[in-house]
């Protein structure tokens, strides 16, 4: 089907943790769990619209409570068992009825004959049906009483008890870290996206670099990388929605960026174009004019903490450990105050530019093929300015492919 779960990697991972089955709850993971479009009532980030069972058994395929707005993509998505319940639009199809010479009203009535008696769509959705169809659904797919492992990052408190109710008596457990696991390990088609996604940020930030002039504003700055991304999505011919997302900002303050761009600036620059859904995450520093004595000695010590964690990027490197060689290097170069929390991210199709996994000091996990990752050195220092050297990574089997950076110097580069 569609979705990018590695239905293998999943069942294993089921299996340690004596589940049969996952749910999925949150729209981002219904994307990626189905291939289906979870819909725009999941915009109030509450449980019910569009939920999805990955049961244990790869050989079995993914269920779907949805909403009859988007029941046609979950369809198309190979979604079975799949539960629709209607939300406020009214919304309807009449396309297979033509052509015909019946008026509006004829058509209408005929394509709703199948409405029970007293039908009315709510307000926004009922939590209530969606939930009754999900304990149906479970019952359909033969888990009634099964262990569910669901991803409660995404269940609201207010939600949580009604869900208990709903999928009893199912024991229920929390499964968030299992799926940020699963998550963290991407398929070819998001690798692809990916991809494109990295390839066109780093040709935008390549065109962008000659608008850093004198008397540039912060604002006007923002429009134009977002521009430029647009225009190369349209020269390379991408058939995906494109977005982008960025962070510029100059001077002494890492975060107000007041005024126009003047001769001694740092510049920051954090961008990343989203294809897709799956974004791209890039970072370079510049300086306008000659760099200052302490921008280059903060600078030279986050590209030595970046070189020291590059290299270590390759299948069975603990993150944990990239962590504490950045922290030495920095440390070395003359800042042992230095703390940072993690020097970079998962990336895929999330609510912004960071998902799990994190290099930080604490993290558990350890690289593998498959993974994408940003790795970035930033350090925001109010009276000096921000700085940052970051690129995209696939773990690849053999070490770490650069999907976005690997055409851009690692100096800071005066301009």
């Amino acid at each position: 089907m569609p979705g990018h779960v590695d239905r293998a990697r999943a069942a294993r991972l089921m299996e340690a943790a004596g589940l049969d089955a996952l749910l999925i709850a949150s729209p981002e993971s219904f994307r990626w769990a189905t291939g289906a479009e979870p819909g725009v009532a999941m915009g109030w980030r509450r449980l019910g619209p569009a939920m999805a069972v990955v049961p244990a058994d790869p050989a079995r395929p993914v269920g779907a409570v949805v909403t009859d707005l988007f029941a046609g993509s979950a369809a198309a998505a190979g979604c079975d068992p799949l539960r629709v319940h209607a939300i406020w639009p009214e919304a309807i199809s009449v396309r297979d009825l033509l052509p015909s010479e019946a008026d509006a009203a004829t058509l209408v009535a005929a394509a709703t004959a199948d409405r029970p008696t007293g039908f009315a769509r709510p307000g926004t959705f009922d939590r209530g049906v969606a939930l009754s169809l999900l304990r149906d659904l479970l019952a359909g797919m033969g888990l009634a009483g099964a262990r569910i492992g669901a991803e409660l990052s995404a269940v609201p408190a207010a939600d949580h008890a009604v869900l208990l109710d709903a999928v009893a008596p199912s024991r229920l457990s929390d499964a968030t870290a299992l799926v940020d696991r699963l998550r963290a390990h991407k398929s070819a088609a998001e690798i692809a996206l990916l991809r494109q996604a990295g390839a066109i940020t780093e040709a935008a930030l390549a065109a962008f670099v000659p608008l850093l002039r004198e008397g540039a504003t912060r604002a006007a700055l923002g429009r134009a990388f977002l521009d430029l991304v647009r225009e190369e999505a349209t020269r390379r011919g991408t058939t995906a929605s494109v977005t982008a997302w960025e962070y510029v900002g100059f001077g002494a303050s890492p975060w107000s960026s007041p005024g126009g761009l003047a001769r001694g600036d740092v510049v920051k620059v954090d961008v990343g174009a989203v294809v897709g859904g799956y974004t791209a995450d890039l970072a370079r520093t510049y300086t306008l004019g000659p760099a200052p004595v302490r921008a280059t000695q903060v600078y030279d010590a986050l590209r030595a903490a970046f070189e020291a964690g590059r290299k270590l990027f390759r299948p069975g490197t603990a993150l944990r450990d990239i962590h504490a060689a950045a922290i030495r290097a920095v440390h070395a170069a003359g800042f042992p105050s230095y703390a940072r929390g993690h020097f970079g991210h998962g990336l895929g199709a999330s609510i912004w530019s960071e998902e799990w996994p994190y290099t930080a000091a604490d993290s558990d996990v350890v690289l593998e093929p498959g993974m994408v990752m940003a790795f970035e050195a930033p350090w925001y220092i109010d009276g000096i300015g921000g700085f940052i050297l970051e690129d995209m990574l696939l773990i690849t089997e053999d070490g770490a492919e650069t999907l976005a950076g690997a055409s851009l110097p690692r100096t800071m580069q005066e301009l």
